[in-house]
């Protein structure tokens, strides 16, 4: 069963996720970047769903401190948030992560979107 590490400072968010990805993965929750770089050192993670509107140090600007850490260069980041899609695919490949899906709690579509980058990296 594949690791997925939510990132995201909204309680809801993090909840509604954790509910409709724990049926087929096992879902870790934080709720700020200052925890992030302890905490994946410390638990194997397999695919980072990262929010972009975090106070303090944007999704985008966390990527980029994640993937300059050697370990850490391993885990894929997704960029998971609500803000226009454009938006969201430009800074997804300005960042140099695995790609982006648009927040949404439509609970098949993110388990689709989860599921198809897993495979990709061959964590399925």
């Amino acid at each position: 069963m594949a690791t997925v590490l939510v990132i995201d400072d909204s309680v809801d968010a993090r909840n509604l996720t954790r509910q409709i990805l724990s049926k087929e993965h096992n879902v870790l929750t934080i709720d700020s970047w200052v925890y992030a770089t302890e905490y994946i050192f410390k638990h194997d993670v397999d695919l980072i769903l990262l929010d972009i509107n975090m106070p303090g140090l944007s999704g985008d600007k966390l990527a980029g401190v994640l993937k300059k850490s050697v370990k850490i260069k391993e885990v894929n980041i997704v960029l998971f948030s609500s803000i226009d899609e454009g938006d969201l695919r430009r800074k997804a490949i300005e960042t140099g992560v695995l790609g982006y899906i648009p927040k949404t709690f439509e609970g098949n579509l993110l388990r689709t979107r989860v599921r198809k980058f897993l495979k990709k990296i061959g964590r399925e």
